[in-house]
């Protein structure tokens, strides 16, 4: 933690992180209902939706058409 008092504020500014760059919520050309979909990053597709969400917010009740 000393080495980050010496950074100036532009040096923290100008930081990139190097995390995965994930895909869209809400692809460009979403699937027609019943196709299976395969979304970037762990997510899973919500049909009615029409967006991938996150695994702990999906549920079939919510989701499946």
């Amino acid at each position: 933690m000393k080495n980050l008092r010496k950074l100036t504020r532009i040096d923290l500014k100008s930081l990139k992180g190097g995390g995965k760059v994930c895909g869209d919520y809400f692809p460009q050309d979403p699937p027609d209902i019943g196709t299976p979909f395969q979304c970037d990053c762990g997510l899973a597709w919500c049909e009615k939706m029409t967006a991938c969400v996150h695994p702990s917010f999906f549920s079939p009740e919510n989701c499946r058409v």
